[in-house]
């Protein structure tokens, strides 16, 4: 018990799970910590899950409520929910496998309330913790008026590194923008950049990155998660039903970073490889470097995982990629 007495709380934390007690037990302390207390902490369990609830039961702090669902409804409509029961004006999304700096919630707060407008999203840098490797993400920021498709894939470099989305629980966001923009139902990969890129085609949107991690990605390998599921074909259909809302360039660099990568690991993919370079000249822009990102991803990391793992090899090109950079 934190002895805190709830009437209206100021930030609403939304924490979708299913079958990771532990996991989420983190997560929920983690949220708990916070400097700022007048927070509820909303952990919507999707399907039955026994061993979960009494995880969770054990958690004896009024500002924890816990929503049990009796059927599975998939991760974003689990969010969208949360965010239904939601008392505040704020929500922050916390993934049930990840936590936070304690001052994370407080130093988001203060930079949404400096901005004017109900249609609010505030992130913050992250470590990408594999493991073995922690990573600091995003280290560049997008530049006043580029798009953000650009931001998150046209920045790709020609060895095939991005600086990284900003993640889901580094998410601050005004309700009444995630009311009006919910999670979209069913997705089984790119939940959240379909949020995102539908959000930021509303007008009046404003957003603001604080320029430190307040937030831990636990991205290691041993843990499966969906987006590590090597289907191409789930982000190639998501991209060919939302063609608007990428730049010519995004959308390209997109079916190589997403999409040839994920059929590479498999092997070389020609006939993936040639219906993704056919879709590149008629929707989106060839380029010397979007060819060979396919070529990259499709044929030489591929072959390159027999010496050495993605893993090691991310965190090389991530290093190399330091060199000569200052970070915040």
């Amino acid at each position: 018990m934190t002895g805190v007495q709830l009437h209206r709380p100021v930030v609403s934390v939304v924490i979708p799970t299913r079958f990771r007690p532990e996991l989420v037990t983190r997560a929920v302390q983690s949220a708990l910590a916070q400097s700022l207390e007048a927070i509820e902490v909303i952990v919507v369990i999707d399907g039955p899950d026994e061993v979960t609830e009494e995880a969770l039961q054990a958690i004896k702090d009024p500002r924890v409520r816990v929503l049990a669902l009796e059927e599975n409804v998939g991760g974003s409509e689990a969010r969208n929910i949360g965010i239904r029961a939601a008392q505040s004006a704020w929500i922050a999304l916390l993934d049930d496998d990840d936590e936070w700096h304690q001052e994370k919630l407080a130093k988001q707060l203060a930079a949404a309330q400096s901005l004017s407008g109900s249609r609010v999203i505030v992130t913050c840098q992250y470590y990408d913790d594999k493991g073995a490797t922690r990573l600091l993400r995003p280290r560049t920021f997008p530049r006043p008026g580029e798009a953000i498709s650009d931001f998150l894939y046209s920045k790709v470099s020609w060895l095939g590194t991005i600086e990284g989305f900003p993640q889901t629980s580094t998410w601050f966001v005004s309700r009444g923008l995630l009311l009006k923009v919910p999670f979209r139902k069913g997705l089984k990969r790119n939940q959240d950049t379909d949020w995102i890129l539908q959000a930021l085609q509303l007008s009046g949107v404003k957003t603001f990155l604080v320029q430190e991690p307040l937030s831990i990605f636990h991205n290691e390998v041993k843990r499966k998660r969906i987006t590590q599921v090597p289907d191409w074909k789930d982000s190639y259909n998501w991209a060919m039903h939302n063609k608007h809302l990428f730049t010519p360039q995004a959308l390209s660099c997109f079916l190589a970073i997403m999409c040839m990568n994920h059929a590479g690991k498999g092997g070389m993919q020609w006939r993936v490889f040639f219906t993704l370079l056919r879709d590149c000249r008629t929707y989106g822009r060839i380029t010397p470097k979007v060819v060979w990102l396919l070529v990259l991803y499709g044929l030489v990391y591929p072959n390159l995982r027999q010496f050495i793992s993605p893993e090691r090899r991310q965190a090389m090109l991530y290093r190399a990629s330091s060199a000569g950079r200052s970070t915040p």
